[in-house]
């Protein structure tokens, strides 16, 4: 265990032939010290070691194994091979400090990017990356290799010094993909009456456009939607930030998929679609007066 502390990794105590952390406070408490780590697990050798992700600047890629009954995935398939035809479109998979599971599955380690200013680090996932593929960042915890549980252990395979998070894999990660393209959230930044409708459509069409848009067309796909919705930003019926997040949403298929576009590429095209639509606000049809008010004048008269 002093190998992994000597990395700079985060580890602490977890109950025997478990998971579950020994201690409270565990991502706080955890230890860099390879002396005072030797002698926990030298007093304790029946205890399994965790690794705290965040403090060690690790995100790990969990690839699972599909379960008994499962078919969210191609039958055959599991996250290692997810991963990799992800991977084959952006020039393959970089080899990385690996680990492999009781279930059959790996963990992949790999150094996080490091948090920028409004961007948090990348936290702990559920399939947000793919079918059978979880991850393990801040807030999260893997066991290390060495721990055992009651159906086998963790082994070591692979001891190539964890390699940076791909780009592909950060992009992914960072933005929240959306469960339809049919039913984008709209968030008006002032009352419009039954105008929202209006531009409700507007959005979904829009957002339809980016998700649908095809290799090739990518870059004026996304261009296209964010003027379009850069007029309702100036026209005062949209938030630009939501309509700048629904956006990034609807493209990241752009960026995980087989093209050569980049998230660089994918913000500058929103960023100036969104800028030139500004600059022409749409003309909106006026509000629609609540029919309540109209029937109150009605019994006035």
């Amino acid at each position: 265990m002093d190998d992994l502390a000597a990395r700079g990794w985060a580890l602490f105590p977890v109950l025997p032939g478990r998971k579950q952390p020994a201690i409270r406070s565990w991502e706080q408490r955890a230890s860099t010290d390879p002396d005072r780590i030797a002698r926990f697990f030298a007093a304790h050798p029946d205890h399994n070691a965790g690794i705290a992700a965040g403090p060690s600047g690790l995100l790990v890629v969990d690839c699972d194994t599909p379960k008994p009954g499962q078919t969210d995935t191609d039958a055959g398939r599991d996250g290692w091979d997810v991963l990799h035809a992800m991977a084959a479109a952006r020039g393959g998979l970089t080899t990385t400090w690996t680990v492999t599971t009781p279930s059959g599955g790996r963990h992949l380690y790999f150094r996080g990017p490091v948090p920028a200013a409004g961007r948090p680090a990348l936290g702990n996932t559920s399939k947000m990356l793919g079918p059978m593929l979880d991850t393990r960042g801040a807030g999260g915890q893997v066991l290390a290799p060495g721990s055992r549980l009651p159906n086998g252990g963790y082994e070591l395979v692979d001891d190539t010094d964890p390699a940076l998070l791909p780009g592909w894999i950060t992009w992914r990660l960072s933005v929240r993909q959306p469960t339809s393209t049919s039913t984008p959230p709209v968030r008006s930044s002032a009352p419009v009456g039954d105008r929202s409708v209006y531009v409700a459509a507007i959005v979904r069409a829009e957002l339809a456009r980016v998700a649908s848009a095809g290799r090739g067309g990518h870059n004026a796909a996304v261009f296209t939607a964010a003027r379009a919705l850069g007029q309702l930003v100036g026209a005062g019926v949209l938030d630009h930030g939501a309509a700048e997040t629904d956006l990034t949403r609807a493209a990241g298929h752009i960026v995980t998929g087989p093209c050569d576009c980049t998230a660089g590429d994918i913000t500058a095209s929103i960023t100036s679609g969104l800028a030139h639509g500004m600059r022409r606000p749409r003309r909106l049809p006026p509000p629609v007066e609540p029919v309540i008010r109209s029937a109150h004048r009605k019994e006035s008269a």
